[in-house]
């Protein structure tokens, strides 16, 4: 879930509360085989199309958002499950899989979780909130939530505090079996990443916009406040109008970061370069030819005597994808990236032997 996604299902959900009118939070509780979303996913739906999240890619949200809210009428929560065989009016899953979805009556607990979640979603470190349902009383569904923090991890189930540890190393939300009645889900709440723009041209533009899109912190910064202003970077979380040191200064740098070069001035890069340091990075680019980045490490070379971004300066910048219109690099360029971020080879994945198996396919329920 993006951030701007949390805060539409914040914003929807504080506005049904506030007028009464019954809501539902929606979470994508366990899936097997191909599905759109990953698991922990989760949606706030109203009255008619009032709908703000999603569990899959467009084709249950409606019939979610209905049949929660008749459940939710009747218990506090209840399970739906959905696969690709048709099953009392329920739509199909076109993508193969099989997916259960829990509902719950929206209330002020839901709606305090949610902007804990949006909070941990902000934060330079990932977070774990584990949800416990008990189905010993079906229809009846009773649930749990609760965050993992240093306290509740050692007072947690053996089971939950083993998911937990795997959903960390894999970076993926997981569930288990807890025993005959109770399951968990373990939702991981990514570190945030950064996008970090050098540059305010307006080839920055659109990096700006994709960025964003993807729920990344966007900071762009130039020396010239001309063109570097709030205007024209409205998704920016960040825009700094300063002298390249005192810029830097003002970055928040993360393992989780990545830095792009687009000042289209040699002078410009090699003394952002020279102030970088060995600051933490998981991309560091520089925009233009291949001839171009050896000018730049020359450059820093000579001005600090240093050759140690050799091995992490990259340039040329982006995916060879044919299109050299300003938004048609900066999908270049945020593909390079996500690919270096996740550890993942740029590759058709319709090309044999190149499907990633993890996009599309999670896990069944396991028994921790």
């Amino acid at each position: 879930m993006t951030r701007d996604e949390l805060r539409a299902m914040i914003d929807l959900g504080s506005r049904l509360l506030a007028v009464g009118e019954p809501g539902v939070l929606s979470t994508l509780f366990s899936s097997s085989g191909s599905t759109y979303r990953p698991l922990g996913s989760m949606m706030v739906s109203g009255p008619g199309s009032l709908v703000a999240g999603g569990i899959s890619g467009g084709c249950l949200e409606e019939f979610i958002a209905r049949t929660g809210r008749a459940l939710t009428h009747l218990h506090d929560a209840a399970m739906l499950s959905f696969d690709s065989d048709a099953e009392d009016g329920r739509p199909l899953l076109g993508c193969g899989g099989a997916i259960e979805v829990l509902v719950e009556r929206l209330t002020a607990d839901h709606l305090h979780f949610l902007q804990q979640f949006a909070v941990a979603a902000e934060q330079d470190s990932p977070s774990t909130a584990a949800c416990i349902i008990d189905e010993g009383n079906l229809p009846c569904v009773s649930t749990e939530r609760f965050w993992f923090t240093q306290h509740t991890h050692f007072l947690a189930d053996r089971r939950l505090q083993r998911l937990r540890e795997q959903s960390m190393q894999s970076g993926r939300s997981a569930g288990c079996l807890i025993d005959s009645d109770r399951r968990g889900l373990i939702q991981l709440i990514s570190a945030l990443h950064r996008l970090v723009i050098f540059g305010a041209g307006n080839d920055a533009q659109p990096l700006c916009t994709l960025a964003h899109s993807l729920g990344w912190h966007v900071t762009v910064a130039d020396r010239r406040s001309k063109l570097a202003t709030n205007q024209r970077f409205p998704q920016a979380d960040n825009v700094i109008a300063a002298p390249w040191a005192d810029a830097i200064a003002q970055v928040r740098f993360t393992p989780h970061t990545a830095v792009v070069l687009m000042t289209h001035s040699v002078a410009d890069d090699i003394e952002i370069l020279g102030h970088l340091g060995d600051r933490p990075m998981a991309y560091l680019g520089a925009l233009g030819p291949e001839h171009r980045r050896q000018w730049l490490l020359d450059g820093l070379a000579q001005v600090n005597g240093s050759a140690s971004m050799a091995t992490t300066l990259r340039g040329p910048i982006g995916l060879n994808l044919g299109d050299r219109s300003a938004a048609g690099i900066a999908v270049s360029i945020m593909s390079e990236i996500l690919a270096v971020m996740h550890g993942r080879a740029p590759l058709p994945l319709s090309q044999p032997g190149n499907l990633d198996t993890d996009i599309y396919t999670h896990a069944p329920v396991m028994d921790a």
